[in-house]
This record gives C-alpha cells, sequence and structure tokens, in this order.
C-alpha cells in the first residue's frame, strides 16, 4: 500500500513539474520578448484609429490582443501594405502560443545540441570538426573518446579555430574565435575549462561574394521553414551579415539583415535589430539586386531533411554559410525560439496569406 502511495506521489510531482516547466517557459519568453519592445518602441509609428479596428476585428476570433497593440505599432513601421499589418503576429503571442504549438520545447531541449548535428544531417555539408566535448569528456569528430592532449594536437595542426557551446549559445554569444598560431596554448585550454558541452570547428572559408561584404564574419543566410501536412514549406530567408570586424553576423551583436527574394536577390531595404532601416551595409555593398549564392540548394537542403526533427518540431529556422565552392554548410538550427522580428522586418507576416489557416489551427486545437 505505502508503495502504491508513493508511486501516486510521485506521478502527481512529475505532471505538476511539467505543468510548471512549461508555464515557466512561456512566462520567461514573454519577458524577453517584451525586453525587446522596449527597445523597439523608439521606431514605432503610432496606429490610425482604422488600424486598430482591422486589427482587432481579425484577432477577436482567436484571441485577445489589446494589450499587443505596441507591436503591431512597431511593424507598422516597416508595413507597405497596411492591409497587412493585422497578420503580424506579435513576438509575445508567437513566442508563448504559435511556436509551442508547432513545437515540443522539452524535446526541443534534449535535442538542440550541435555536438549531435553530425549523426541526424550525415548527407548534409558541415564545418570541419576538429574535436568535442560533450559532458566534460573529449571527443574526436566519429565520437571516438581522445585525449585533452589530442585534442590540442588536432586544434594547433587546425590553426584558426571556432570554440561553440553546443546547447545554450544563441545571438553569437557563446562562439569564440582562436588563432592557435599567435594565441598561447594556456590560454585556449583555460577557455576549453570552462564549459563542458562545446565543439571546436575549423574556419569556414565562405564563397568570395559574401565575404567581400564582411570578410570578418561568416555571413549566414537564415531560413524559417514549416513542416505540415507533410509538405515542408520556406516560410521567409534572410542574409545576416557582420559589421565593423565582429567575428559573427548576429543582428544582437551589431550586425544587419536583409530579406531574400524568391530569385535569390537582396531585397532593397535591410534593418539593424532594433528596427532602423537601412539601404546599404555599414561597410558601403548596396543591397538592392545582390545575388545570394547558393540560396537555391539552401532551400532543397531544407525540404530534404526537416522531416527528420518532425518527433520534436514542424518550425525550424536554419542558419547555412555559403562555402568557397558556393555549396551551402550547415552551421545550425534552432528547434524553437527562433528568432521571428528579423523575418518580419525583412519579408512582412511569416505565414503570409495563410495566417488565418494557422491561427485557426492553433486556437482551434486548443479549443479558445
Amino acid at each position: 500500500m505505502r508503495r502504491q502511495i508513493d508511486a501516486i506521489r510521485i506521478g502527481f510531482r512529475d505532471r505538476l513539474l511539467r505543468l510548471y516547466t512549461h508555464d515557466y517557459i512561456k512566462l520567461m519568453r514573454r519577458r524577453n520578448a517584451n525586453r525587446e519592445l522596449k527597445i523597439f518602441r523608439k521606431q514605432s509609428t503610432p496606429l490610425t484609429a482604422e488600424q486598430k479596428q482591422d486589427i482587432l476585428s481579425f484577432w477577436d476570433q482567436y484571441r485577445n490582443v489589446r494589450k499587443e497593440m505596441d507591436w503591431f505599432a512597431f511593424y507598422n513601421t516597416v508595413c507597405e501594405n497596411k492591409e497587412l499589418l493585422k497578420y503580424y503576429i506579435p513576438d509575445t503571442i508567437y513566442y508563448t502560443e504559435i511556436d509551442t504549438f508547432f513545437t515540443n520545447p522539452r524535446r526541443c531541449e534534449t535535442l538542440d545540441d550541435k555536438n549531435l548535428y553530425d549523426i541526424y544531417f550525415p548527407d548534409v555539408k558541415r564545418p570541419l570538426t576538429i574535436f568535442r566535448k560533450m559532458n566534460g569528456e573529449y571527443f574526436d569528430e566519429h565520437y571516438h573518446v581522445i585525449s585533452l592532449e589530442q585534442a590540442l594536437e588536432r586544434s594547433q595542426r587546425a590553426g584558426k579555430v571556432f570554440v561553440k557551446e553546443t546547447l545554450i549559445a544563441s545571438g553569437g554569444h557563446g562562439v569564440k574565435f582562436f588563432d592557435l598560431t599567435s594565441t598561447p596554448v594556456e590560454k585556449f585550454v583555460n577557455w576549453l575549462n570552462k564549459m563542458d558541452d562545446i565543439i571546436i570547428q575549423e574556419a569556414v572559408k565562405q564563397h568570395e561574394t559574401l565575404s567581400s561584404i564582411h570578410p570578418n564574419s561568416v555571413n549566414t543566410i537564415r531560413m524559417m521553414s514549416l513542416f505540415l501536412d507533410g509538405e515542408t514549406t520556406i516560410l521567409s530567408s534572410l542574409l545576416r551579415m557582420g559589421a565593423g570586424g565582429a567575428r559573427v553576423d548576429n543582428g544582437s551583436s551589431g550586425g544587419v539583415f536583409c530579406g531574400i527574394n524568391e530569385d535569390g536577390t537582396l531585397k532593397e531595404k535591410g534593418h539593424y535589430t532594433d528596427g532602423r532601416i537601412c539601404t546599404r551595409h555599414p561597410q558601403g555593398m548596396v543591397f538592392k539586386g545582390f545575388k545570394v549564392v547558393g540560396y537555391e540548394r539552401c532551400r532543397e537542403i531544407i525540404k530534404e531533411v526537416a522531416s527528420r526533427m518532425a518527433t520534436a518540431t514542424r518550425l525550424i529556422s536554419w542558419d547555412f554559410a555559403i562555402g568557397a565552392d558556393g555549396e551551402p554548410i550547415l552551421i545550425e538550427l534552432n528547434l524553437t525560439y527562433g528568432g521571428l522580428s528579423t523575418h518580419l522586418l525583412s519579408n512582412g507576416p511569416l505565414f503570409g496569406d495563410r495566417t488565418p489557416e494557422i491561427l485557426s489551427r492553433v486556437y482551434n486545437k486548443r479549443g479558445s
């Protein structure tokens, strides 16, 4: 009898923990989005009475968005077709309701490990792995155990390497560049000792056209895909570019980004993370008409492999570099909590004309 009571208690505790974890994730996502909104407000355009009514009339069939109007005011600055403004999904709603509908955050947390990409995508080109550290242990590119001395020998042969945290890093944080031809090995070892889960890779040699924009960073293609009803759709694509000598291309690290047209050329206007508009890169390159090499092949790869993550997520953000030979190189993917505002600023509503269909799926499923 006592064992049965203990089993009931454990089961109740586990259910409570799952409920708490889900609510906690939603709370933190909402807080993070609202922090960004404080920055975005500087670039907002006040809504007219007609716009407010149009937005409320559309959204009232799904949920109450009266507390989210500041988000629509922010996107009002970049929305050229005002009739589509109601299709912009506020970040707070997207991260807490849309993203969590199409993803299983707990499964994503388990699978979203950069050290496992070589297992998930053996048929997709990746940066060359020098060695990896998983749960404090060192492994080679084939997951064979090696010593720290062997790991250091491999790194010194490579010369220039990137160290990336594999579990938490985002926005370019958790990424460190080392030139071991000039950096003391002790400094490199000290950095390795700080983290238990990292991957060390050779620096990517990117295509000359992308390097010409900003050679210090690997400038990557970010794509958002949706796997639904057995088909993968590319929702939005943009080019992320580093600036000012930064080693990473993330907007949160000072970079800029620009939407990509269906034909693989850049749009006329790019943006900074806070919503400011620019028509050229800080180092001079004009966006409009710039051809993004390898764009079509990136789309093909995503459509071939996105379904592999279907047990955890149907909504994925992908980052590709383009190698010197013009072939895509998969850098990373976000299985959940992938950036939204960069896509909306660059290309408009994420789901486009399918927005009513997507919202109906989300809210009808929940009985709202």
